[in-house]
């Protein structure tokens, strides 16, 4: 379960913190993007075990919230929806010690 409070609180990405987590098989990120005065809070959910720079944009699932303590909550309970509606698929996702190197 994700848990609100292990979460930054809204300041944190008043001053431009990206926060980036995971539970069991599933990464999500939330950070501020737009301009001012129409920020937004991004989310981004993928799968594990690589961090969303090495993943394809088609592998990343994305949901824009209203800039707020409120919209910070709603994004909180969006990625435990996602993770509850798609638990196998995060359950059964390989660590990194599964994955063969594509540095070989």
């Amino acid at each position: 379960m994700i848990n609100e409070k292990e979460i930054m609180p809204f300041n944190f990405f008043k001053y431009g913190g990206i926060y980036t987590g995971g539970h069991n098989g599933m990464r999500y990120k939330i950070e501020r993007t737009g301009e001012k005065p129409d920020y937004v809070l991004n989310v981004l959910i993928w799968q594990g075990p690589y961090a969303s720079t090495a993943m394809k944009e088609e592998d990343i699932t994305a949901k824009e919230f209203e800039y707020s303590e409120e919209g910070r909550s709603s994004a909180i309970q969006w990625i435990q929806d996602m993770y509850d509606t798609n638990i196998d698929r995060w359950e059964n996702a390989p660590s990194i010690n599964q994955v063969k190197s594509t540095l070989e």
